[in-house]
């Protein structure tokens, strides 16, 4: 792991964290199963199937041979009808959404990058229609049992009277999905939707006010090692309360060699005791802390929501796409970010136990790093398209007098980068049009 990419703090004082006391069962289910597409559906369908005992209690209770007269499905012929063909319409309503959801997930995996996918699988628009549909077939369904005609015929009329209901709210559902998935495929949507997102973790990730000024522990930064011997993937995040009384409990500090998003393996050293005994610690005692998943997730990550838009830029710099434009847009959020939190200091990495100590550190990335992050691979695979180098020169311009003092000679290594591969990859006709910074682009 390179040097400068660890914050270090050798002062008699250090800033540190009270620890997230968020568990592991919490922080799988947030991640897991929150988000998921099944989960909201399954809770309406859930509800739907309540509710629809309840009502059809109610109509047994007023036991209605004929409905009243401003219901369509006046009576029990016609009730049955009408509830079998809204429970079969909302499948196929169902299956609509499920396909449309396949086919926006391969577009924007295919167009803009794999790891943007995430945003349609979490959508809340998309998980509650589906949801919607399903309940109303659900409850039409229950509707349509109950029905009987003939000589002692019988009519759910309040059952028919909420199908009608759920029937008008699954119409606007629908065009409101529409409406959705149409914004949200137009990239400038897509990367104002990830912005969004990698906001709120990276002004939590740079929050000075959550810190506190403590004593500086000493730390053996030639302790021993602790190697993963469990499960793998990567790093979605990590009970921090949880491993910090641990480690108290062994009497040790830590520091965690992987970073959050970062692959662990079987091998992988995962933390290092630096400061007491580590005979009382296992690495099994540390990975069990650790939420493994197959991607990245913005909890704990800032550095995701730069890999997203420097992913969707260089895709749409590929010869295959072709288009500088978004390329520009994804500059425009990703300079928009680093300037929120260019005056703040970087993350030390330390937390706090539950009495005050500080006991476990992490490596996370500061300014410097997030910044080649978001722009090296930029300028690697738009140094031939004058707009995104005239954006880019804008763009470093602009930091220049946002960022700490210390970051600046980052900005100037970037510059040099830029005017090193523009003037290899662009012919010497276009390099005077290149050579103008330009908050446009080309206008």
């Amino acid at each position: 792991m390179p040097e400068d990419d660890v914050v270090s703090d050798l002062g008699p004082t250090v800033a540190a964290r009270r620890a997230p006391t968020t568990g592991i069962r919490r922080l799988w289910f947030d991640e897991r199963v929150a988000p998921s597409l099944w989960f909201v559906p399954s809770l309406f369908v859930v509800a739907s199937l309540v509710v629809s005992r309840v009502v059809v209690g109610i109509d047994r209770a007023r036991d209605l041979d004929r409905a009243p007269a401003w219901l369509l499905a006046a009576d029990s012929d016609a009730a049955a009808t009408f509830s079998a063909t809204i429970a079969a319409a909302m499948l196929s309503f169902s299956a609509v959404v499920f396909s449309t959801t396949l086919v926006a997930i391969q577009l924007a995996g295919g167009q803009y990058s794999p790891r943007v996918v995430r945003v349609f699988v979490r959508s809340r628009l998309t998980q509650c229609t589906l949801g919607l549909f399903l309940a109303t077939f659900v409850f039409a369904v229950a509707g349509m049992v109950e029905e009987r005609s003939g000589d002692d015929a019988y009519v759910a009329a309040v059952t028919i009277a909420i199908v009608y209901v759920l029937v008008g709210a699954t119409l606007f559902m629908f065009i409101a999905f529409v409406f959705g998935m149409s914004r949200i495929l137009r990239v400038q949507y897509l990367v104002a939707r990830v912005t969004k997102d990698g906001r709120a973790a990276l002004a939590d990730a740079f929050d000075e006010t959550a810190t506190l000024r403590v004593a500086a522990p000493a730390v053996d930064e030639a302790g021993p090692v602790l190697t993963n011997r469990g499960g793998v993937g990567v790093v979605q995040s990590v009970d921090v309360a949880g491993l910090a009384r641990t480690a108290r409990g062994a009497g040790v500090r830590l520091h965690v060699l992987v970073e959050f998003g970062e692959y662990v393996g079987r091998g992988t050293p995962i933390a290092r005791v630096v400061s007491g005994p580590a005979e009382g610690l296992t690495a099994d005692d540390v990975a069990s802390s650790f939420l493994l998943g197959a991607e990245r997730t913005m909890t704990n990550d800032p550095g995701f929501v730069f890999r997203q838009l420097a992913d969707i830029a260089i895709r749409a710099l590929s010869p295959a796409v072709n288009d500088p434009t978004t390329a520009v847009q994804c500059i425009d959020r990703i300079t928009d970010l680093l300037g929120d939190v260019g005056r703040c200091p970087d993350p030390s990495g330390w937390y706090l136990d539950d009495r005050g100590e500080v006991r476990v550190r992490f490596t996370q990335p500061g300014l410097a790093r997030l910044m080649r992050l978001a722009y090296v691979e930029i300028i690697r695979y738009g140094a031939d398209s004058p707009q995104v180098v005239r954006r880019l020169r804008a763009a470093f311009d602009v930091l220049d007098a946002q960022v700490r003092d210390d970051v600046r000679p980052v900005i100037a290594e970037l510059h040099s980068m830029l005017d090193r591969t523009s003037t290899d990859a662009l012919p010497s006709s276009f390099r005077d049009v290149a050579s103008r910074p330009d908050g446009h682009g080309l206008g």
